[in-house]
């Protein structure tokens, strides 16, 4: 078990970490993580110029913005897996579903922050040469989101039916009423995330907002804010209606 120094340190300082050994399935979900950033990172041939070693340096920029995604989704991932150590057939089964979403997403991501990237440099500088030669123009980017935010919704659809699967669990694994919040929370947190990458496909598909649909995901932010608000409004309520159903005698 981790210390009380430690515990109190980390980022998940309000739950019981019942995974204290690393699994072979997270050993294998860490290697696709890392592949999947490698993808990101190396999708292209190695530099053979100086100009093609400052075009890589640069490119740091939109990788930087992809790996930040992809370490959410590896975040959420890593703490399940520490929190309840479920390691059983339906784990498995989502589980490898969502390595496989994983590395379906890599391309579409880094090739969406590419194009953002070098439209933005070439509305700085008048040069739209790189962002022409990726052919990412603005039907190609919005199609390019559309791929993206169809992955970003069934990797979070995966995330959340791990989640409701550990509340099921709850007994086994003795989850405290505070974890099964915690966990709730994370489920419709989720659960919103799928809805905002929904809606992100149909406006990048069908509406003038195109590749720039990406920006939905701000909502992310204030998903999350407005989930833990309703969620522990809800759970504040039950005692309040279990004392008045008990009635003043009991």
């Amino acid at each position: 078990m981790r210390s009380e120094i430690a515990k109190h340190l980390d980022h998940d300082p309000h739950f019981e970490w019942r995974g204290q050994s690393v699994t072979r399935i997270e050993n294998l979900s860490d290697i696709i993580f890392a592949l999947a950033l490698g993808m990101m990172l190396f999708g292209g041939s190695p530099p053979q110029t100086f100009s093609e070693l400052v075009h890589f340096l640069i490119s740091i920029i939109p990788v930087t913005a992809s790996f930040i995604i992809l370490f959410m989704i590896w975040n959420a991932h890593f703490v399940f897996f520490r929190r309840y150590a479920l390691a059983d057939n339906m784990i498995v089964l989502i589980n490898s579903a969502l390595l496989l979403m994983v590395l379906f997403t890599a391309y579409p991501l880094r090739f969406i922050f590419d194009s953002f990237f070098w439209y933005v440099a070439g509305s700085v500088t008048g040069d739209y040469s790189q962002l022409m030669e990726t052919e990412m123009d603005i039907t190609n980017s919005a199609r390019s989101m559309a791929f993206f935010g169809a992955g970003y919704a069934v990797i979070y659809t995966l995330m959340s039916f791990m989640y409701a699967h550990a509340v099921r669990k709850a007994d086994m694994i003795g989850l405290s009423e505070k974890e099964i919040l915690l966990t709730r929370k994370a489920i419709w947190s989720f659960r919103g995330e799928v809805a905002i990458a929904i809606l992100l496909v149909m406006a990048a598909l069908f509406t003038p907002m195109g590749p720039f649909a990406g920006f939905l995901m701000l909502l992310n932010w204030p998903n999350a804010y407005l989930v833990s608000f309703i969620v522990e409004k809800t759970q504040k309520k039950k005692p309040a209606a279990s004392v008045l159903a008990a009635g003043p005698d009991q």
